[in-house]
């Protein structure tokens, strides 16, 4: 090449550059030529042969609006069809109410609760979804319970007797009533099956260290080892298929360092026949029961968990309640926002081997820090979750997905069934770079969806290349969804 060619080549690119900033914008790489030469090269390898856990689901707790709303705001068709077919979740929470009593009202009963059963069941059938429906007990009926003192999960002298008792305020199971506990659980596996649906999992209580204003009952670790062993099998006897889930305490105690060894999964794993009655190892995703559990120390958490818990004891590893993210992009004071919670999902899934991942309230009237949604009005949370839940169907094999660019966090899925191949990619950073994908047997193409903090909320961008050979850009803080194969749902 001569030296003026070369020259007029360099003339051309600053002037592209130029022209873009005087323009206004914020990214000068929107050009193709321009992308091409400026963007940091990032590579990211995929490989097929290394497999880890086997995904569940994504979903959440309760119907349109909270429970404790009017009974005409609990279901809408729009509501079931934009959960279903847009947001595509794949596992569905709710409570199992007591009876209401004097003083003690309860904020839904199952004839309150069936509409929505029922209406996300036909939804799920129209789009040939296996919609897996779990449920937590808060509270067990009254007259099944014991007063209660114990100031933590290990309390040796945590002490039960019979009282006066409200399904509120805490308690615990009166241990004479085993069998009366286990028939009511079976009654309300019954009342499912009656409309239609087999509860898939079942999670015994809620919390199980707080007092709590609203429905909730108490354990100690003996405690809660001697629920299983007595209540489970009984269950068991007339619903075999149902999965056991637990014990829904914090992951901060149930993964930090200095808690694992001491709280409810510890427990478990040292009573033989109390572990053997526990399908599913399920904490929250909350410091305290209220304050998200966010960060980069989650990835420790996770790991903590894996290696002492879900790996040893050849348990799959669920999150089944978290919240407390506002619909910001980033953190704002003490409160994560939707980037955060993008981080959080891939650090569960990453570092914990984890299998589902369930937010607390889907959807209310008025939106909070607390709902994924507003009705069917959506924000940056819901298309952050969009970007997993859509994609990453049941039956997804996670598979190993590595790259040295420290801005960058990748999951990689391959689901069999369905022939799709699924990369979630989140760059932290604050420069934007062009990915190259390599891997034996990857897809030679893929359809890319974005979520960034302006306008795109899980927005299908183009189709993409893979191989070496080809790049493409992953703007800075930014969520990405690469599909290949077979239909999303």
């Amino acid at each position: 090449m001569n030296k003026n060619c070369f020259h007029i080549q360099i003339l051309l690119l600053l002037s592209l550059l130029l022209s873009s900033c005087k323009n206004g914008e914020d990214n000068p790489t929107n050009d193709p030529i321009v992308r091409e030469l400026v963007l940091p090269k990032v590579s990211i390898l995929i490989d097929r042969s290394v497999k880890y856990q086997t995904i569940d689901g994504f979903g959440f707790f309760g119907a349109a609006d909270v429970w404790w709303g009017s009974p005409t705001a609990m279901w809408n068709d729009a509501w079931g069809e934009k959960v279903i077919s847009d947001l595509g979740i794949t596992m569905w929470r709710s409570e199992l109410y007591p009876p209401a009593i004097p003083g003690a009202n309860q904020d839904a009963d199952w004839d309150k609760q069936k509409p929505v059963v029922q209406g996300l069941k036909a939804k799920a059938d129209k789009y040939k979804v296996n919609l897996k429906f779990i449920a937590t007990v808060w509270s067990p009926p009254a007259d099944l319970k014991w007063t209660c003192t114990m100031t933590w999960a290990g309390d040796a002298n945590a002490t039960r007797q019979a009282g006066n008792v409200s399904t509120k305020n805490g308690g615990t199971l009166n241990p004479s009533k085993y069998t009366e506990y286990a028939d009511w659980l079976k009654s309300h596996l019954q009342l499912y099956k009656d409309a239609g649906v087999d509860l898939y999992a079942l999670s015994l209580q809620n919390e199980l260290m707080f007092k709590q204003t609203f429905n909730s009952c108490t354990y100690t670790i003996s405690w809660y080892n001697d629920l299983l062993v007595n209540v489970v099998p009984k269950v068991k006897a007339d619903f075999p298929n149902v999965k056991i889930f637990g014990a829904e305490n914090m992951l901060d105690m149930e993964g930090k360092d200095e808690n694992w060894p001491w709280f409810y999964h510890s427990g478990v794993k040292a009573n033989a026949e109390a572990a053997k009655n526990l399908d599913i190892l399920a904490v929250h995703g909350y410091s305290d029961g209220v304050a998200a559990s966010s960060g980069s120390a989650l990835a420790k958490m996770w790991t903590n968990h894996k290696e002492h818990f879900s790996d040893p004891m050849k348990k799959q590893a669920w999150m089944t309640e978290t919240s407390g993210y506002t619909d910001l992009w980033e953190k704002s004071g003490d409160k994560p926002g939707a980037l955060n919670l993008a981080m959080d999902m891939h650090c569960g899934l990453y570092y914990g081997n984890m299998s589902a991942w369930l937010w607390w309230q889907g959807s209310q009237a008025t939106s909070d820090e607390f709902s994924l949604m507003s009705g069917t009005t959506t924000g940056k949370k819901y298309a952050v979750s969009k970007q997993f839940y859509r994609y990453i169907r049941p039956g997804s094999v996670r598979i190993k997905s590595t790259t040295e660019d420290p801005d960058f966090f990748v999951t990689a899925y391959e689901n069999t069934a369905k022939g799709t191949q699924t990369i979630v990619i989140i760059n932290a950073g604050n420069v934007a770079k062009a990915i190259s994908l390599t891997g034996e047997g990857l897809a030679s193409s893929f359809k890319m969806y974005r979520t960034n903090s302006a306008s795109e909320n899980c927005t299908f961008i183009k189709d993409i290349n893979s191989g070496a050979a080809n790049n493409f850009p992953v703007p800075a803080k930014s969520v990405v969804t690469l599909q290949a194969g077979g239909d999303e749902l």
